[in-house]
C-alpha cells in the first residue's frame, strides 16, 4: 500500500484541489504523485416512458458540446440521493416518482479521488428547470432503442454517461421491462 511521506496542497479551487508529494511504495522506494481531490458527484439515468432524457452542454475541458446524463458535484455533507434529486430537477426540470440507486464508482483512480453515485429516475413529472446561473443546458430526449445503439457504437463522449445508461439497461432487463 502506498502512503504519503510528504505532500502539499498546491492548489485549492472551487471544484477541485491539487495535492502533490512523495509516497512510500511497498518495496520501500519513493515515488512522486499528483492527486486531484474532488468531493464526488452524482449522475442520473433518466427514462421518460420510451425516451432517455439527456443534457447537452459545452465543456471547456474538451472544447466542445457534450451529450451526457444529468449530473452534479456533491456539496458539503450532501446525501448523494438528495443531491441527485436536486440535480435532476435543476438540469432537466423533472421530479422522479421512482428514484433508484444503481451503484458508485471512482471516475479515474490513477489521479483523482472523485467517486460518482449513480441513480435511475422514472415516473417523471415536469416541474420546470432551474439551472445554475453559470449553466447553459439543452434538454435532449432520445428513444431508448437509439440510446442502446449509441452505447454499442461508442457515440457518447462522456464515461459517466456510459456507466449510468448501461446500469439503467441492466436494471430494466433485471425487471424484465426490456
Amino acid at each position: 500500500m502506498e502512503r504519503w511521506k510528504e505532500s502539499a496542497l498546491i492548489y485549492e479551487g472551487k471544484i477541485v484541489n491539487l495535492r502533490t508529494g512523495n509516497v512510500s511504495l511497498e518495496d520501500g522506494k519513493t515515488a512522486f504523485r499528483e492527486v486531484i481531490e474532488h468531493p464526488g458527484g452524482v449522475c442520473i439515468a433518466v427514462l421518460d416512458k420510451e425516451q432517455v432524457v439527456l443534457v447537452r452542454q459545452f465543456r471547456i475541458a474538451v472544447g466542445k458540446y457534450i451529450l451526457e446524463a444529468p449530473a452534479g458535484k456533491m456539496e458539503g455533507n450532501d446525501d448523494p440521493m438528495e443531491r441527485a434529486r436536486k440535480e435532476l430537477e435543476e438540469e432537466t426540470g423533472y421530479r422522479a416518482g421512482v428514484f433508484e440507486y444503481l451503484g458508485s464508482a471512482y471516475s479515474s483512480v490513477g489521479y483523482c479521488s472523485e467517486i460518482i453515485h449513480y441513480y435511475f429516475a422514472t415516473n417523471l413529472e415536469f416541474i420546470g428547470t432551474k439551472p445554475d446561473e453559470d449553466e447553459n443546458i439543452e434538454i435532449v430526449k432520445i428513444p431508448i432503442s437509439e440510446v442502446e445503439k449509441k452505447l454499442r457504437t461508442f457515440q457518447f463522449d462522456d464515461s459517466k454517461t456510459y456507466i449510468a445508461l448501461q446500469a439503467m439497461f441492466y436494471r430494466l432487463r433485471e425487471k424484465k421491462l426490456l
